[in-house]
């Protein structure tokens, strides 16, 4: 298994940390939605469309492994910022409650 540079989950503490962005960036997303699919991990939903790092890399997660990659969607991600995960169960931003909200105005209409 290949160690990543930089600080974090299954990296090297005394190599430079590297930085997210670019193509390499781009290629990482595609990669973690084609291995974990497409459902947010952070609000359930399906739809996600970016990669987001479970260890926070200010708080020394990995930059570029996908054991430290979940998918997302880009709101649910910047969203969360760079709090700790509480568990791949822990939802952040629970999406449903609009649904839930929109059937009770619903009811009180009718």
């Amino acid at each position: 298994m290949e160690i990543p540079h930089g600080p974090g989950l299954l990296a090297d503490p005394h190599a430079t940390p590297e930085a997210w962005g670019g193509r390499r960036a781009q290629q990482y997303v595609v990669a973690t939605l084609e291995t974990y699919g497409r459902v947010c991990w952070l609000c359930g939903l399906p739809g996600a469309n970016s990669a987001d790092h479970v260890i926070p890399i200010s708080k020394g997660g990995a930059v570029y492994t996908l054991e430290n990659l979940g998918p997302s969607h880009r709101r649910c991600n910047y969203a969360r910022g760079n709090r700790d995960p509480k568990g791949l169960e822990s939802i952040i931003e629970d999406g449903t409650e609009w649904f839930t909200r929109r059937e009770s105005n619903a009811s009180a209409i009718l």
